[in-house]
């Protein structure tokens, strides 16, 4: 099956040059040399459309580059398929200070705390780590932000302003055809005056067939701008799938929450709703930026307080600071005072292998 999805020839097309010779990854005591594969635009002869076809070129290079995308490949910005670990942003989650992907790390005496790490300068010039940032907080608030996008009153808000849209996108659609109907109008009306001169007027012959010349060009401008505009614009939804959607949404949080429900299956669900999520916890003292780009196109920012082992890196520390003080000049004793801080929420993380930031 792996073999129909990557031969071109099931596309229609005659292909030469899909690898080439590489000795870097000659095999020990074998006499051939090795191979590599070859990206598509570098291919020595590309012949489309030389015998029938069992799907189009457009789908065969959109497998090709699902094939890719499924790789886990960080540095070369592949996210992969989900996985069955506990981090629900693998594959989609970036660094927020130097924009490149991050890779994941378990920790904790099981193997089982997920950490987002940033290991590019590390791994390529051997600089200390960018950042890392423990998972589960971070993904309990990114899913939190997905259940209360995708609630049904959300949703509805949603399809609502779909339909506002596909109202403006069909008015805008009248406003292109009147605007491609004039320029095929003039163009038309260029080549009828051409027509109509005597041959032996030549410099009028020729100063009609430049404008008739331009007419055409500015027709064709015009298409080439209304066929990318056309792919710019939302795809509407019929009245049974906005029924599904809307029962979606009543679902979703029992879904989500369903034992039968993997985490591979969250990841696949977040992916469908979320681009691409970037992290920095080096921006704010004892917080963590979160920037999320839905699909939509949208961006979302939100903070989320960490939990530390030094005071000094709380997110309050002059408020700890002061109120340390204060309970100093009230003769209180350092576990008083630890209880007292404990109580007014300004703990630390004490287990160093707890789920915290």
């Amino acid at each position: 099956m792996i073999h129909i999805l990557k031969n071109p020839a099931y596309a229609g097309a005659y292909v030469y040059g899909r690898r080439r010779p590489d000795p870097l990854r000659r095999q020990p005591g074998s006499g051939r040399i090795g191979t590599t594969a070859v990206a598509p635009e570098d291919w020595a002869i590309c012949l489309k459309d030389t015998h029938p076809a069992y799907v189009d070129w457009n789908e065969f290079m959109a497998n090709q580059r699902q094939l890719a995308d499924n790789l886990n490949h960080y540095d070369k910005d592949r996210r992969g398929v989900p996985r069955k670990g506990r981090a629900l942003l693998q594959g989609i989650v970036c660094c927020g200070r130097c924009a490149r992907r991050m890779c994941l790390r378990y920790s904790g005496p099981n193997g089982d705390y997920p950490v987002y790490m940033c290991v590019a300068d590390h791994s390529s010039t051997g600089q200390p780590r960018c950042q890392e940032v423990r998972a589960l907080p971070i993904d309990a608030e990114v899913e939190r932000l997905i259940l209360t996008a995708l609630a049904p009153d959300q949703i509805a808000l949603a399809i609502a302003a779909l339909g506002e849209i596909e109202e403006e996108t069909r008015l805008l659609e009248r406003q292109w055809s009147l605007k491609r109907e004039r320029a095929r109008y003039d163009a038309e009306r260029a080549r009828r005056q051409y027509d109509a001169v005597e041959p032996e007027n030549r410099l009028v012959a020729r100063s009609l067939e430049r404008v008739w010349e331009d007419k055409l060009r500015r027709a064709e401008q015009i298409e080439q701008e209304y066929e990318v505009w056309r792919r710019e614009q939302s795809v509407s939804i019929a009245d049974a799938d906005r029924e599904q959607i809307l029962a979606l949404g009543e679902d979703l949080p029992a879904l989500w929450h369903a034992t039968t429900t993997t985490a591979a299956d969250r990841k696949q669900i977040v992916r469908l709703v979320v681009k691409e999520v970037a992290l920095d916890q080096k921006r704010r003292r004892g917080f963590v930026w979160i920037r999320m780009i839905w699909q939509t196109g949208a961006a979302s920012e939100h903070w989320v307080q960490r939990q530390v082992q030094s005071y000094m890196a709380h997110a309050d520390a002059d408020r700890i600071r002061s109120r340390i003080i204060e309970l100093n000049a009230e003769q209180k004793m350092d576990a008083e005072i630890a209880t007292i801080l404990n109580a007014e929420g300004f703990g630390l993380r004490t287990d160093r292998h707890s789920p915290a930031i």
